[in-house]
């Protein structure tokens, strides 16, 4: 899978355990609505590293914590 992809699970997932919806997400971060449509719908392949940090900052974890996940595993992430 592409990182975009890794990224929109991994949010998704963070979204579920904190019982937040993504329009709390775009309100609190101030990113925009059309940015997280092109992430979770996969119509980018990468993701800004701005936006990384917002999400991160967002649920109070670091970078490190972030990408401790196994879908960050480089034998599951593509990279063309």
């Amino acid at each position: 899978m592409n990182l975009n992809k890794a990224f929109a699970l991994k949010v998704s997932k963070l979204l579920r355990e904190n019982n937040i919806s993504k329009y709390k997400l775009e309100k609190e971060t101030g990113l925009t609505h059309s940015a997280l449509r092109y992430i979770f719908n996969e119509i980018n392949k990468d993701v800004k590293f701005s936006t990384i940090v917002k999400v991160c900052n967002f649920f109070n974890i670091a970078l490190s914590e972030f990408f401790n996940d196994e879908l960050f595993n480089f034998e599951n992430l593509d990279f063309e």
